[in-house]
């Protein structure tokens, strides 16, 4: 018999860390979460948006995601409403993201690939699993867009008068498959497939320690500005690198010396 961390280190597509990726580019500001907002698109950079993570210990969750989110009622301009009668409110689903990816390829989540609305640069931090599922961490639940026995049942949830009894596991819930809804069916291929992403979510901001971090990432000429705000804290390595050099970094560790 073998324990769950012996196999583990037997499985290269299997990872001990969820990684939380930063990027460039602009987000949407949506005025139902943020009606103070000024502009309704905040631009951000990678290094920034990591930096400011670190000293802030803290990932702020500004994005609504998920199934449900395109079941939030909103009233357009002609005075009609997208969903009559949901209750659900699009609060619940803003989210901090994280990617179960094995180390040797996060680089593949920095790439653009067709369908992607995010684009990720190779910067972010790697997180002890257990951190994460500490702070209601769980990987999302994938949905086929062709069963229609599940979607059925998702959709009766927002017109539920118990609604909210269900928004901690609406952000987790995302579908895949034909893309059910205009706007996706303008900017997607015939299929939206990212459960490859092997993606985790944690509804709300997510706080940490420095010692829940297992190490951080950023190009090559960053790592030493990096390593310095940390105060050494936990080792930086450039993704897009040689991986035996990172893994030879990363393995200097204590904590992270049994990494395959």
């Amino acid at each position: 018999m073998i324990t769950k961390d012996q196999l583990l280190q037997m499985r290269g597509d299997l990872s001990p860390f969820l990684i939380h990726l930063t990027r460039t580019g602009s987000v949407r500001i949506n005025k139902d979460i943020y009606p103070m907002a000024k502009t309704d698109r905040l631009m951000l950079d990678a290094k920034l948006s990591l930096e400011s993570i670190i000293k802030d210990k803290m990932i702020k969750a500004r994005s609504p995601y998920g199934y449900f989110n395109f079941k939030v009622n909103i009233k357009r301009a002609d005075g009609s409403f997208t969903n009559p009668g949901s209750l659900v409110d699009r609060k619940w689903l803003v989210s901090v993201c994280f990617t179960e990816t094995p180390v040797d390829h996060v680089h593949l989540q920095c790439q653009e690939i067709v369908g992607r609305q995010l684009h990720f640069q190779p910067y972010g931090l790697a997180f002890f699993e257990d951190s994460v599922r500490r702070n209601g961490g769980n990987p999302v639940f994938y949905v086929d867009t062709l069963n229609q026995d599940i979607r059925t049942a998702w959709d009766q949830i927002p017109t539920l008068p118990n609604c909210s009894n269900f928004k901690g596991i609406m952000p987790l819930v995302e579908g895949f498959g034909p893309p059910l809804y205009t706007y996706q069916k303008q900017l997607t291929p015939k299929e939206i497939d990212f459960r490859w992403e092997r993606e985790w979510r944690i509804a709300g901001h997510f706080k940490f320690d420095f010692s829940d971090v297992a190490f951080g990432l950023c190009k090559t000429d960053a790592i030493p500005y990096f390593e310095k705000l940390v105060g050494g804290a936990f080792p930086f390595v450039d993704p897009t690198q040689d991986m035996n050099i990172v893994k030879q970094k990363l393995k200097s560790r204590p904590r992270l010396q049994n990494l395959k």
